[in-house]
């Protein structure tokens, strides 16, 4: 099987590895917890226009599974989506790059934290949304000022805390556990380690496991980013990659960004098998 001219291929494959996806329908799998973050955007986004001062009163909820089963990039759209000024009511998928936020790409934001305010006109309730990297949290008093950053905003505010585990750590668990009841905010945490947190903090909390993709979601999935891309591809080659990349989407993306550099052979076996290391995480 083979695909697109191999002239394309170098003008129209995007950075593979820095990829993300651009509306819901391309995330593979997590299709319960896809279905619930879209219903979310569409009542917070309900929520923002009715103006004035308003109970936020979304339930908090614990993303948890396998590392690179999504988490985090599901999250970080969800938060592009609520951001996006020019979002499409009808998909709830995010504008592509014509406003503002989404050309400041929030969703890659994390290290550091994102901290914008939105729609904060006379006729809309501003929103604030917050990411923070509990990896880079080191002491209690870091975690303070990340907390009372996110104090006294008049609006919704959206906390998406980031390996929450490594909070239980360094015994800063426990400064969540109030601040977690405070219904005004929205509060999002991920961990691919939720034996470690502890059943009072889990007690609050909604709680969504993430899933890989099937192989055969896997496999649809690859020969639509190569045709899209303009990669030449055989069909054993893609069920060859999603056997090797144990259904870790950024582990396949690997392969594909290996067969875009060869415009005349795209993904063989001979590049799968030879070429492309899987097991280096």
């Amino acid at each position: 099987m083979s695909n697109q001219n191999p002239e394309k291929s170098s003008k129209s494959c995007p950075d593979i590895l820095r990829w993300q996806p651009s509306r819901w329908e391309l995330f593979l799998g997590n299709n319960k917890i896809i279905k619930y973050f879209k219903r979310l955007v569409g009542q917070i986004r309900s929520d923002m226009q009715v103006g004035g001062n308003q109970i936020f009163n979304h339930p908090s909820f614990l993303l948890f599974g396998p590392s690179r089963s999504g988490k985090t990039a599901l999250v970080k759209f969800f938060l592009r989506c609520v951001n996006c000024k020019m979002i499409n009511y009808a998909t709830l998928d995010p504008c592509d790059g014509s406003c503002s936020t989404c050309r400041d790409k929030p969703e890659l934001f994390g290290q550091e934290g994102l901290f914008s305010i939105i729609a904060a006109d006379s006729h809309q309730i501003p929103i604030q949304t917050g990411i923070v990297d509990c990896a880079m949290i080191q002491t209690p008093a870091e975690l303070r000022d990340k907390m009372s950053s996110f104090s006294y905003f008049n609006g919704i505010s959206i906390l998406y805390f980031d390996e929450v585990h490594r909070l239980v750590k360094r015994n800063m668990d426990e400064m969540l556990l109030k601040s977690v009841e405070d219904r005004s905010n929205l509060w999002i945490f991920s961990t691919a380690n939720p034996r470690e947190l502890d059943d009072m903090f889990l007690n609050r909390l909604l709680k969504f496991e993430t899933e890989f993709p099937t192989e055969k979601e896997l496999e649809s999935w690859l020969v639509c980013r190569c045709k899209e891309w303009g990669i030449m591809c055989e069909r054993d080659a893609i069920c060859r990659v999603v056997q090797k990349s144990n259904l870790v989407v950024g582990k396949a993306l690997h392969a594909l960004a290996l067969a875009s550099l060869d415009s005349k052979n795209g993904l063989n076996m001979d590049l799968v098998e030879n070429e492309w290391i899987s097991n280096l995480d």
